[in-house]
């Protein structure tokens, strides 16, 4: 299995979650729209393959929903995606259908953040 980050468990010691996608942190609000709800969600972060969101949406797992959310390099996302986990107040949303234009800002937009190591909790509106 092709894994972009993290280590593996090769001598049974202590294991890091590995991802398939680089994840970097979204400040902006994510817009879900569902079958019955079209709202604003706090993200957590973002990678090629789905996001995290900080709010318990109430969507069954499964669900397809639609988002639109703008990454910080000035691109706007407009996606499907499937409602994989809901717990403690997340909600976790894989995509299952993104453009080839929104899979290489994902792309290019994590591995910005990741190189520059973007800190948006402490930024300050000017």
């Amino acid at each position: 299995m092709h894994m972009e980050d993290g280590d593996s468990k090769s001598d049974g010691k202590k294991s890091t979650e590995r991802r398939a996608h680089r994840r970097a942190p979204l400040p902006q609000p994510v817009m879900v729209d569902a079958a019955a709800l079209s709202q604003p969600a706090p993200a957590h972060d973002v990678s090629r393959g789905g996001l995290s969101l900080r709010a318990d949406l109430g969507v069954d797992l499964g669900s397809i929903v639609e988002v639109y959310f703008e990454l910080p390099i000035g691109y706007a996302v407009e996606a499907r995606a499937e409602v994989v986990r809901r717990a403690e107040g997340v909600t976790g949303l894989k995509f299952v259908a993104l453009t080839r234009e929104d899979e290489v800002a994902l792309r290019s937009y994590c591995r910005i953040s990741g190189l520059h190591r973007l800190d948006f909790e402490d930024a300050t509106p000017t």
